[in-house]
């Protein structure tokens, strides 16, 4: 199957469409034609679109009907079609529904290549059918006429988003072609991957396989029921080494034997380009789904190894002070953590290790855990630093808490020195000093003078330095500092009430404090840039 974009456009009913953006995509395969009037705006409509199953190479036809007056929402769903591997989308009813096009979403679908085409404007006689009906039969013929299923496979996969470049998107593409289902499983025919057809079908095939009679090889046969299906079997070996088994279930009678021969030599090729190391690496790019905040990649790797992303609300991370690389410490650091908490997810990110739990955990075992993780590090020469990040509501809120972590991580060793490890909270409340000092001298000096009538006395710097130690270091807690001071715990309580009648409050108290603190962390900060 190689119909174009291009080839699309010189059917009848599109001849007098206008292509706004995305021509370097034109010679992107179409497999499909599926309507979608459908907007963004809302946490209840994400969770919607994410859960409508995308496979890619599809041209969208559409009228932003419900978003024709919001730019921002019909931006998003363009970003959002392309992230999903979508070819392109057909506007109807423009200066009807749709006022105009914007330029602001012709840009954004040029910057992704995301093709964009106009039909005729202030026609409202247009109809989604015509299109429809053009198109599939465009599709159809061309699948009958040029049977080079693995050399169009190759084609389609390189010209998807590499976030779709996995073995399910292979099986999709194989099972859209055969009109049956396809599964891949290892040599002991336990299922890796699955794709089944229809798209709702319900038929579990892993309990399918352990009926049916083991044996090598390729072949095929008959199996009688209430439904009647033809059985493919074929044995492949990629070329990454190992051996597994792809599946056809055909509910149409038998599959043209070329068909089903070039569909087997497509899934083996392809496999040994997108499919090395199977486990361990989608379950490094569900990781890095998370993080980048990409739902539908992840949901999707999520449901393929039985991971709940939904349950996945905290998150842990090991982050090298030099910029060293942590990930061969990756199944070690799993170990250990496994002592403390069910894992959901512990994989290596970049340079990093992220865990995120799953449960329940009370602080306390939180705190022996982390430390524990620090300690690890301690033992094994690992200058890094753990932040623990919990109660995040979404996955926009881990991509944020990675990117806040790795921006002021340096900068939060600088205020908490002492800290076996970090809190978010910490984390970010180092970024809000950071944004005050970005600000300027005038910003600075406003919370910097807060120190003044303290520094201006003969034991100024002593003072100053024990509300340092007693609010960022010790959890204002007397005996601590006193400890960490070498001093008696009377010194402490004689220079925080000494510091409290030059302030005007007492020190510790909240909210009079949090400007205090401010001032003594970006002092801390000022120090060491």
């Amino acid at each position: 199957m190689s119909l174009t974009v291009s080839q699309l456009l010189k059917l009848p009913c599109l001849r007098r469409a206008r292509v706004l953006a995305g021509r370097k995509s034109l010679d992107r395969i179409v497999t499909s034609v599926t309507v979608l009037e459908y907007s963004n705006p809302t946490q209840m409509q994400k969770k919607l679109f994410e859960s409508i199953d995308f496979w890619g190479s599809e041209i969208i036809l559409t009228g932003f009907c419900n978003i024709a007056d919001d730019v921002e929402a019909q931006c998003s769903n363009i970003r959002m079609f392309a992230m999903a591997g979508e070819v392109g989308i057909v506007l109807y009813y423009v200066g009807l529904i749709l006022p105009r096009v914007d330029p602001r979403v012709i840009q954004v679908a040029e910057e992704l290549d995301f093709v964009l085409i106009c039909m005729p404007e202030n026609e409202p006689n247009l109809r989604y059918g015509e299109l429809i009906h053009e198109a599939m039969d465009a599709i159809v013929r061309d699948e009958l006429n040029n049977p080079t299923f693995t050399v169009d496979l190759l084609e389609q996969m390189t010209k998807v988003p590499p976030s779709q470049q996995s073995v399910k998107t292979i099986l999709r593409i194989t099972s859209d072609r055969l009109r049956a289902s396809a599964v891949i499983t290892d040599s002991e025919y336990q299922v890796l991957s699955e794709a089944s057809w229809p798209r709702n079908q319900n038929i579990s095939w892993a309990e399918l396989l352990r009926r049916t009679d083991r044996r090598g090889g390729d072949r095929s046969w008959e199996i009688r029921g209430e439904q009647t299906l033809w059985v493919y079997q074929a044995e492949i070996h990629p070329s990454n080494g190992g051996r597994m088994y792809l599946f056809a279930f055909s509910e149409r009678g038998k599959l043209d034997q070329l068909l089903w021969k070039q569909a087997v030599e497509g899934v083996r090729v392809s496999m040994g380009v997108w499919g090395k190391t199977h486990d361990q690496t989608d379950l490094s790019e569900l990781t890095r789904a998370i993080i980048q905040d990409e739902p539908i990649k992840m949901r999707r790797l999520g449901a393929l190894y039985h991971i709940d992303v939904a349950s996945l609300s905290d998150m842990w991370i090991l982050r090298s002070r030099s910029g060293g690389d942590l990930s061969p410490w990756t199944k070690a650091v799993a170990e250990l953590s496994s002592l403390y908490t069910p894992l959901g997810l512990c994989e290596h990110y970049e340079r990093d290790i992220l865990i995120f739990p799953v449960g329940a955990r009370t602080l306390h075992e939180m705190d022996e855990w982390t430390n524990a993780l620090a300690r690890f590090c301690g033992e094994n020469g690992l200058d890094a630093c753990v932040t623990r990040c919990p109660l995040l509501q979404y996955t926009a809120d881990a991509k944020y808490a990675y990117e806040t972590n790795r921006a002021y991580l340096e900068d939060s060793a600088k205020v908490f020195p002492l800290r076996p490890f970090f809190t978010f909270s910490e984390v970010e409340f180092v970024r809000e000093c950071c944004e005050i000092a970005a600000q300027g001298k005038n910003a600075v000096r406003r919370y910097l003078s807060l120190l003044d009538p303290i520094l201006a006395g003969k034991d100024g710097a002593e003072i100053v330095g024990t509300l340092t130690v007693f609010l960022l270091d010790k959890n204002s807690s007397v005996t601590e500092t006193a400890a960490h001071l070498f001093v008696h715990k009377n010194t402490v309580k004689y220079r925080l009430q000494k510091a409290g009648n030059l302030l005007g409050f007492h020190v510790g108290d909240i909210p009079q404090s949090k400007n205090l603190i401010y001032a003594l962390a970006l002092r801390r900060i000022l120090q060491h840039a």
